[in-house]
């Protein structure tokens, strides 16, 4: 088999969109008991851990598929668009891989033994760590400010559609919201606002079967399936 751009788009394409599909599935699963998603009632309750666990596993298919689907439209984002999606990506790596695995393996393992179960915050924050915390905070609000910036990005460039780019900027606007916790609800406000606007992309590349926009391709270069392409 021999691997093109071409392919790795339509790969990048699927991986976005299954990732959308497992990260949704596991927010709406994922149990919020008295509006605190993170309590030791929640963590022990209802899918947990294994909302989690699915939403750690559509993360990790996320950030291995998002270069991909930028490459796709980077020629026409221009240098905002590359700002806004290095900031997101790193912010978006950041905030939920670190939650993600310590909310599974660790906070999950300290409210099931009663013994441990005080160790777990009653704030939601997840772990006693003043540094997690720190981490979570500025890499969150980095995440929620580079999806606007990413967004606004689009929709003036018109690398895709504008109604995408609008749902991306909607949703980071979304984020920054102070909105209560509530099951079901909290993960549709977080999980469309991250994952629905790049699985659109990743329709899009899937309908044009891999192939960057003509107005996208370098003049002259050769046609975006071929090995060589670039």
């Amino acid at each position: 088999m021999t691997i093109t751009p071409s392919l790795l788009f339509r790969l990048s394409a699927i991986g976005v969109v299954v990732a959308f599909v497992l990260n949704l599935t596991g927010g709406l699963l994922h149990p919020v008991v008295d509006g605190n998603a993170h309590s030791v009632e929640s963590l022990t309750s209802g899918f947990s851990p294994w909302a989690q666990m699915l939403l750690l596993a559509g993360t990790i298919i996320q950030l291995a598929a998002l270069p991909g689907v930028y490459a796709w439209v980077a020629a026409k984002a221009g240098p905002a668009g590359l700002i806004g999606f290095v900031l997101l990506y790193t912010s978006l790596m950041l905030v939920t891989l670190t939650h993600l695995t310590v909310e599974a393996f660790v906070s999950y393992e300290l409210a099931a033994d009663p013994e441990t179960a005080h160790l777990v915050p009653a704030d939601g924050s997840l772990f006693p760590s003043t540094a997690f915390t720190v981490l979570q905070t500025a890499s969150g609000l980095t995440f929620m400010l580079s999806m606007i910036v990413f967004g606004v990005s689009l929709l003036r460039t018109g690398a895709v559609p504008r109604w995408i780019g609008a749902i991306m900027t909607a949703g980071g606007v979304v984020l920054l919201l102070p909105l209560p916790e509530l099951p079901g609800v909290s993960g549709l406000v977080i999980e469309l606002p991250r994952g629905l606007a790049f699985a659109a992309i990743g329709v899009l590349i899937l309908r044009a079967d891999g192939r960057r926009p003509a107005s996208a391709a370098p003049s002259g270069s050769r046609r975006a399936g071929d090995p060589l392409a670039v």
